[in-house]
């Protein structure tokens, strides 16, 4: 009986490192995306752009990753706010990819910025509220 009660808790435990390393992975790779892009659209050399736009998809793999993990996990308390998040990651992802990148590539960084801190600001604002509320204020 001892035995079977501290593989419980040793399994609950677990369960719960896995969901907050899982809601950090989001986090962290969230920024990490989001950061990129900004780069990205301040810079005007094609060779640092396509350095960074290989590091925003490399992050947005690792966001994707965790938002899949987190929609799996039997244990997850809000099917909302993961909902929310990947719908506004969604969104975000494409008009990065259908403006903003296409703007950056056309050399019209101003446009560009007007996007990404613009309704793209909003869905980064929107997305990192709902990791916060995924208890991702732990991660620090």
């Amino acid at each position: 009986m001892k035995k079977l009660l501290i593989s419980g808790i040793i399994a609950i435990f677990a369960m719960q490192l896995v969901q907050a390393a899982t809601i950090c992975d989001a986090k962290m790779s969230l920024a990490e995306a989001r950061l990129n892009l900004m780069m990205m659209v301040m810079s005007t050399e094609k060779i640092e752009q396509d350095a960074l736009k290989a590091e925003i998809d490399a992050a947005s793999i690792g966001l994707e990753k965790a938002m899949t993990a987190m929609l799996k996990d039997e244990n997850k308390t809000d099917d909302v706010q993961l909902t929310t998040l990947q719908d506004t990651w969604a969104a975000f992802k494409n008009t990065r990819e259908t403006e903003i990148v296409p703007a950056i590539r056309a050399g019209n960084n101003d446009k560009a910025i007007a996007i990404a801190t613009g309704i793209q600001g909003e869905r980064m604002e929107i997305m990192n509220n709902v990791v916060q509320a995924l208890n991702g204020d732990n991660c620090d």
